[in-house]
């Protein structure tokens, strides 16, 4: 039985993984009976757990590394309180390194449980710069967090900050397109304001 929290991974993301088209996945299925078998998901659209899957692809040579953004992207996915709670953790720590650079390196020096502590007063004064002091926004502490933030601050130094959150929605909004009419006026004024002037 696997873990809790286990990141999964859909035959799309395989393909990405891999470096490969859609059919590509298709194929391994059915020709390798070894290839990891869906762990959630649905008959037509099913999930396969990502360490199974990083392990065959390993095996069969078709996986050097997994590249920063699907790492990056698979923390997300794994994050205990959902990717919506990963991605307001992802835009805080973001905004951090994009407005106080030279506090996030002093903080990114730190031993893991140091940046825990330290981290959260300099992310709610970012945010209010940001947001004002009123704003909406509320992260809460979940296991693993620190590992986010570490990996969205290296994600931003080869996209930047900006980049870096876009990439991250998109992925999010690609896996989960939204209705229309899901989202109330709050949450527009928050993404708006996370994303900055000239959006």
């Amino acid at each position: 039985m696997l873990e809790e929290n286990v990141p999964e991974v859909t035959a799309a993301e395989i393909a990405r993984l891999a470096g490969v088209g859609r059919a590509a996945v298709s194929n391994w299925r059915r020709r390798h009976p070894d290839f990891p078998k869906p762990v959630g998901g649905t008959e037509t659209s099913p999930s396969f757990a990502l360490p199974e899957v990083e392990a065959w692809l390993r095996a069969q040579g078709k996986l050097a590394e997994v590249p920063l953004r699907e790492r990056v992207w698979q923390q997300v996915t794994a994050h205990p309180g959902g990717a919506v709670a990963a991605l307001v953790e992802a835009g805080a720590a973001l905004l951090v390194v994009r407005d106080r650079p030279a506090r996030w390196l002093e903080l990114a020096a730190l031993p893991d449980d140091r940046l825990a502590e330290r981290l959260p007063p300099v992310r709610d004064e970012a945010l209010a710069a940001r947001l004002g002091a009123g704003h909406p926004v509320t992260v809460r502490p979940a296991a693993g967090a620190v590992t986010l933030r570490r990996a969205v601050a290296e994600l931003a130094a080869g996209l930047g900050a900006r980049q870096a959150f876009e990439f991250l929605l998109g992925r999010h909004l690609e896996a989960n397109p939204p209705p229309v009419h899901a989202h109330p006026r709050r949450r527009h004024q928050l993404m708006a304001g996370l994303a900055g002037p000239g959006v």
